[in-house]
């Protein structure tokens, strides 16, 4: 698509990522958008958005007032519609088409870096629609909590945290998003609806940024570091 043919929307995106954060922006300085999406299935080439849901995190904060929700047309009811609980006729009611709903995402995203559990898959997922409507690469940083979550575990953070507070436990291994709810103390309010679980991840990533940032990673480059098991190197 040439620049003249790219919506407003890709416009604004484009020029919103010069001023993304680099390396070495200090954590705090960071706009952060927690995001989540819900399908019609898993497969992110052929599957489709059905709900779209972020909220902002920048300073320490979840910020209330920055937050997006959208609800997009399917064409069919899919066995993921017993997860969610959006039948294709809510959808075709309430809902936009898929370039409305990645337009208004786009200007709402602009820079931010993308955050959530398990988030390769949402972002995947929305490039594919990027590049089905706008043959546009979504080229926003993104930080999965899973990959911190095991940063930290690998760090013994979290049996410090149970030796601080007295108690002896088995080691912290349930890394799924509700398990991080139990570890955290986070009600799971909303479960499975994509606004509801970027909310209940926001709060997540609020406990693990201020561990990580314990444990000394303070700029955006050391909280983004893809976790590689240690344990791989030897297993022969």
């Amino acid at each position: 698509m040439s620049a003249a043919a790219q919506p407003p929307a890709v416009t604004r995106y484009l020029a919103a990522l010069a001023d993304a954060p680099g390396d070495n922006t200090a954590l705090a300085d960071v706009r952060f958008v927690s995001l989540d999406c819900e399908t019609t299935g898993t497969d992110p080439r052929r599957d489709r958005i059905i709900t779209m849901g972020a909220i902002a995190v920048r300073g320490g904060e979840i910020l209330l007032e920055d937050q997006f929700e959208s609800l997009l047309h399917v064409s069919h009811n899919t066995s993921a519609v017993v997860v969610h609980g959006i039948t294709a006729e809510k959808a075709a009611k309430d809902g936009v088409t898929e370039a409305a709903a990645l337009s208004d995402f786009l200007d709402y995203l602009g820079a931010g870096v993308i955050v959530g559990h398990h988030v390769g898959f949402d972002v995947e997922v929305i490039q594919h629609a990027c590049q089905r409507q706008f043959g546009l690469d979504l080229a926003n940083r993104w930080i999965d909590t899973m990959e911190v979550t095991l940063h930290l575990e690998t760090a013994g953070v979290f049996e410090a945290m149970a030796a601080a507070a007295g108690l002896t436990v088995p080691p912290f291994r349930d890394f799924s998003l509700d398990g991080l709810c139990r570890q955290f103390h986070v009600e799971p309010h909303d479960r499975h609806t994509a606004s509801g679980d970027a909310f209940i991840t926001a709060q997540i990533f609020l406990k693990l940024l201020k561990l990580a940032q314990h444990q000394g990673r303070t700029t955006l480059a050391q909280l983004a570091e893809r976790f590689r098991d240690p344990r791989a190197d030897h297993s022969g």
